[in-house]
């Protein structure tokens, strides 16, 4: 296992933006303070430890921080053991466990200290209220606490040079390679894990004129599932304002790898000025269908400049997964597309919301 502020810094290369609970999620599995526990709660104990990762990252909601957080660190702690720890504990001989710990102090302490926001990030993991945790493997909110506030104060009063046997240049060098090697992993098992996700389909839905008094939606086709083209069922809709078609709209009622990276629903607008006014309302349009087909999350993408996509996204609550880069059979990369924002819609949460929404305009007086 690395220091905890390499977990933070290959945190920030994976995402740098993230929440301030990906980042503890990153630092919790640390919180185990017996070293045989350890073992156990990062898979070392198994002879496949990778298929025990994967397992994991399967299970894992993408849209979960804390949870990403975790499965990032027993990862790290994977690819760390593979390059370094094996290696250290066959030249160093008995006794090597002090030496570990202490060049692992000084890389940790090094890069604090030379990391412009560390001390800032740090500060707030420590502060964040521990009832806001997600599931920590093998301890408890309060042992993750301490552990928060310890190493907020260890790192402040030590400063340390580099150590000179995972220095600054090997170590920025390994987090660069399992960066790229994790995005990988993690896309395959993100496709995997919404492949898994429960789809209904007895036949189509029912679907009369869609509208919400402004915009309306008419089914032009409906397209059956086939299996050995790897196609789910869908749904093509004209879009209509004021009795004139403005764009065309898609629903798959389903997950494939291709849909991971083009969206379960899609639209497109004849005059651009349309795509940040009626996006939101196409998406809203589209639950009931959405609903009949047992669905409770939504994939949402778009290249990873479209701001109208993303201004879609924020308005219904939809949660950024990611930017993915696209593979090269997938046909947005054909038409030059290079990158996706992944964007899951949380059916069930949203109907939480709006029904809480919906409360406190009625308790107004």
């Amino acid at each position: 296992m690395p220091a905890l502020m390499i977990h933070l810094l290959l945190a920030k290369k994976i995402k740098p933006n993230g929440s301030i609970l990906y980042y503890i999620g990153n630092i919790a599995p640390d919180a185990v303070a017996d070293w045989k526990a350890k073992d156990i709660t990062h898979f070392r104990n198994l002879t496949d430890r990778a298929g025990a990762l994967a397992a994991l990252a399967r299970r894992t909601p993408p849209a979960d921080d804390f949870a990403e957080g975790v499965l990032l660190h027993l990862y790290l702690d994977w690819r760390w053991d593979l390059a370094f720890r094996d290696e250290y504990i066959k030249t160093a001989g008995d006794n090597w466990v002090e030496r570990y710990r202490s060049e692992l102090n000084l890389s940790g302490s090094y890069a604090f200290h030379r990391t412009e926001w560390a001390k800032d990030l740090w500060k707030q993991m420590a502060e964040f209220d521990m009832t806001g945790y997600g599931e920590i493997p093998g301890a408890s909110p309060a042992e993750l606490k301490n552990l928060l506030s310890q190493g907020y104060k260890w790192h402040l009063s030590n400063k340390t040079g580099p150590s000179a046997v995972f220095t600054p240049e090997m170590i920025d060098e390994f987090l660069n390679k399992t960066a790229l090697e994790y995005t990988s992993w993690k896309i395959e098992q993100e496709i995997a894990y919404y492949k898994s996700l429960p789809v209904v389909f007895t036949g189509f839905a029912a679907v009369p004129g869609l509208s919400d008094g402004e915009i309306e939606l008419f089914c032009l086709w409906k397209m059956p599932p086939a299996p050995e083209n790897n196609h789910v069922p869908a749904y093509q809709f004209l879009v209509h304002l004021a009795g004139r078609r403005i764009g065309d709209a898609g629903l798959h009622a389903g997950y494939t790898d291709s849909i991971y990276y083009g969206g379960q629903i899609n639209y497109c607008f004849h005059e651009n000025r349309y795509n940040n006014m009626y996006g939101e309302k196409i998406c809203r349009l589209l639950l009931p269908v959405i609903r009949a087909h047992g669905m409770h999350k939504i994939i949402i993408t778009g290249n990873y400049t479209n701001t109208a996509v993303r201004h879609t996204c924020e308005k219904l609550g939809a949660k950024l997964i990611r930017t993915a880069p696209l593979p090269s059979w997938h046909d947005y990369y054909k038409k030059g597309m290079r990158f996706v924002n992944i964007y899951e819609w949380d059916i069930n949460r949203y109907y939480r919301q709006e029904q809480g929404n919906g409360a406190n305009k009625n308790s107004k007086p």
